[in-house]
């Protein structure tokens, strides 16, 4: 018991250096320069050069949700060989959010987009190689130079939606109330919010078990697949009843907002016979995946 406290303590410390002022300010200097970008563009897609696709939807759902401006998320895919070829005169600018783990790809796209003469803004987790910083002016490029990847990419993108909202906006205030209120006291009544739910979600990951997510939660789903090491692996709410053959346990991360929307997952607990635990924050959906990913460090 004494060595959970401590290791709680912890990581509260760490956490906040993490979210601490100078830092956020960091990352709000740092978002002007998507602001701008989106500001001067009349559409704009969102997408990613790795596995890591929730920094790219998250911005699809919040540039849309408070702001007046065109976003949506495209398949890195589908814009490189089916949209940027052949949408000549009515290019969308590209915003791509980059790991350490696509610069690979990283470089096969931005080397489509800007021969077929699309505007680009890159996020990237730290430096690129030279020769990509090379063809892309430092107004194109943006690194975090972090290890919290999705983390820091839904907060700076939340930070520039909170910017491009129009000023009026009640919801826009309470979004930035709650990012300048990311502090230990916060975290700490974070886990005594959902202390029981942690308690039992520890017993619930002890065995295999398959993770889903709502549309703003798929990053929390991400973080705990692939930073973890756990044995899970991640599928789409729609595809979870075929991968049931041999796991019988799901994981189901949401909002009570967009619970309804995966009640037929919860529902195989009683069509299938599955075990399904179902995590749920009870706040904006906006700000959830903030609180998620901080939340699910303390598994």
């Amino acid at each position: 018991m004494r060595e959970e406290s401590e290791r709680r303590s912890d990581l509260i410390e760490i956490l906040t250096q993490k979210l601490s002022k100078e830092k956020i300010q960091e990352l709000r200097s740092k978002s002007i320069s998507i602001v701008d970008f989106i500001r001067n563009s009349s559409k704009v897609m969102t997408t990613t050069s790795d596995y890591y696709e929730s920094p790219a939807r998250y911005a699809s759902i919040i540039f849309s949700s408070i702001t007046e401006k065109d976003v949506r998320y495209v398949d890195p895919e589908d814009l490189m060989y089916y949209i940027a070829p052949y949408d000549e005169g009515r290019e969308s600018s590209v915003i791509i959010y980059s790991s350490s783990e696509g610069i690979h790809n990283l470089r096969l796209l931005i080397d489509q987009l800007i021969w077929t003469n699309h505007r680009v803004l890159v996020i990237t987790q730290g430096r690129v190689g030279e020769d990509l910083e090379y063809r892309l002016s430092s107004n194109m490029l943006i690194s975090l130079d972090t290890d919290e990847w999705l983390l820091y990419t839904h907060i700076i993108t939340l930070l520039a939606a909170g910017e491009l909202a129009p000023t009026e906006s009640l919801r826009r205030s309470r979004i930035m109330r709650e990012l300048s209120s990311l502090d230990a006291t916060l975290l700490e009544d974070l886990l005594q919010t959902y202390d029981n739910v942690l308690k039992e979600l520890r017993k619930f990951i002890t065995e295999s078990f398959i993770t889903t997510a709502s549309p703003s939660m798929w990053g929390v789903a991400e973080e705990l697949v692939h930073r973890g090491s756990l044995n899970t692996y991640l599928i789409r709410p729609e595809a979870v009843s075929k991968h049931l053959l041999r796991v019988k346990k799901v994981l189901v991360i949401s909002t009570d907002v967009e619970e309804y929307s995966l009640k037929f997952v919860r529902g195989l607990a009683i069509t299938k016979g599955i075990e399904v635990f179902p995590l749920n924050l009870r706040t904006d959906p906006l700000t959830s995946p903030i609180y998620g990913l901080l939340l699910i460090k303390f598994l």
